[in-house]
């Protein structure tokens, strides 16, 4: 089986939905980094005010910073590298991580300007840093604070994404994507459903008649014009059917009358063995086009559809094939329920079917043979079977699937028999809107079955 279009279609969907999500990703991140440096005073701004609720005194009076303090730790989790000194303008006294290098890299001058300044530095061994110098308050005593540490740090812009991915874009995105991708998904079937009735009519239809076309107005604009190739395509497979029809069927009329003719000429023989002998050629000759004259006005369909009793015409058949049946000492015997097989068709077609699968169990059924016709209801009721079972040989090796195509005789070859019969069952169960089956008995034998739907109401009539 090849693969699904709208299973193509979905992954597609899935796929672009994906590269939207990851798109509006790198967005943010790309609007982040563009916007670094206001975050980076933000970041100062927050570590201000964490250091700003650490800093104390000790017993002595003397500044001191709480490094347990768990908001602390939170900073120095998210900047590993920061560096920071408060500084008491007044008395001199400093606190901080950074060993005396920023003061000595910033300058004390700059750290006792009480005004805000952004700072550069780059210290040994270390990548360039960032830093603002700051004014913050202990107990209303004015302290100096320098923040530094590197903005362009990697774990920090990562930890931003995630979080702006977490707050922003995943409570808002992700919900919009996946409900765009339930409704196109929803709108792909929908697309689709006008395709699959196109396929299941398309299963249903017999491209030799004429009326055998598929819709193309429901349809989407691309598939219409697949469609469009089908229908034609029907038209020139009608048109060589219709053809082969008239011409079996013009070739069966122009035979009758050279048969005639040639019937009359050998009756005229004086060496009558030699005439019985061309009589029976001549007679087989005839059923020949008689069938070929039976199945061209089968495949044209022109008989009126009336309801009818396939039970009754099932055991007149059987009655009329009785007398041969005694005469090769075989037994006939019809199998169904007294209540009536109701459906639409055509008795003289359905007699001609039935007549060529108990015609073609009789001659293949040894003497002392039993035929066995049965009829019933299947499906709930929905359909009617007939089979017809005999002990003869069973089918030719490997004719099952082909059993009924026509000039092919079930009978061995150079039999007489050109293979037509079995190719009308079956044309007869197409024109019923059925089916035509063959198999090999259990324990020897065939088994031919008719399958045709029953009419749904109760009433029918011979």
């Amino acid at each position: 089986m090849g693969r699904s279009l709208a299973g193509a279609i979905a992954r597609a969907l899935v796929a672009a939905n994906l590269i939207a999500l990851v798109g509006i990703t790198i967005g943010f991140a790309i609007s982040g980094l563009a916007d670094r440096r206001n975050r980076f005073q933000d970041g100062v701004d927050e570590v201000a005010s964490v250091i700003e609720d650490a800093i104390g005194r000790d017993a002595q009076g003397r500044l001191s910073m709480n490094f347990d303090d768990p908001d602390w730790r939170a900073v120095m989790a998210k900047h590993e590298d920061i560096l920071f000194l408060v500084l008491d303008p007044q008395s001199g006294e400093e606190v901080g991580n950074d060993g005396g290098a920023l003061h000595r890299a910033i300058g004390d001058r700059w750290l006792r300007e009480w005004r805000r300044s952004i700072f550069s530095l780059s210290l040994p061994g270390q990548a360039a840093l960032q830093g603002t110098a700051m004014t913050i308050s202990l107990d209303e005593t004015p302290l100096r604070l320098a923040v530094a540490y590197d903005e362009n740090d990697w774990q920090g812009i990562r930890s931003w994404v995630g979080n702006e991915f977490a707050k922003e874009i995943a409570p808002t995105a992700v919900p919009a994507l996946l409900i765009s991708l339930v409704v196109a998904l929803l709108a792909v079937r929908r697309v689709m459903r006008p395709v699959a009735d196109v396929a299941a009519r398309l299963s249903r239809l017999d491209p030799t008649r004429g009326d055998a076309r598929l819709d193309a107005l429901s349809l989407p604009a691309e598939i219409a014009p697949l469609v469009g190739a089908v229908n034609d395509s029907f038209d020139r497979v009608a048109a060589a059917f219709e053809h082969e029809r008239r011409f079996l069927s013009d070739a069966a009329h122009e035979l009758k009358t050279p048969i005639a003719v040639l019937r009359a000429r050998i009756d005229g023989l004086s060496d009558r063995a030699i005439a019985e002998r061309l009589t029976a050629d001549v007679d087989r000759l005839g059923k020949i086009v008689d069938r070929l004259l039976t199945s061209a006005r089968i495949e044209q369909g022109r008989a009126a559809m009336k309801p009818l009793d396939l039970g009754a015409l099932g055991r007149t058949v059987v009655a009329e094939y009785a007398p041969l049946a005694l005469a090769k000492s075989c037994e006939i015997e019809w199998q169904a329920e007294d209540t009536p097989l109701p459906l639409m068709g055509d008795a003289e077609l359905l007699a001609e079917a039935l007549r060529n699968l108990v015609g073609n169990a009789l001659r293949f059924s040894p003497e002392g043979g039993l035929i066995e016709v049965a009829a019933a209801f299947r499906d709930a009721g929905r359909q009617i079977v007939v089979e017809v079972r005999d002990r003869g040989p069973g089918l030719p090796p490997g004719s099952a699937d082909r059993i009924f195509t026509p000039f092919v005789s079930s009978a061995p070859s150079g039999s007489g028999h050109a293979g037509l019969g079995l190719a009308i069952v079956a044309a007869v169960a197409r024109r019923h809107e059925g089916r035509a089956e063959a198999e090999d008995r259990p324990g020897g034998g065939a088994i031919f079955r008719l399958v045709m739907p029953a009419m749904l109401s109760p009433a029918a009539g011979t």
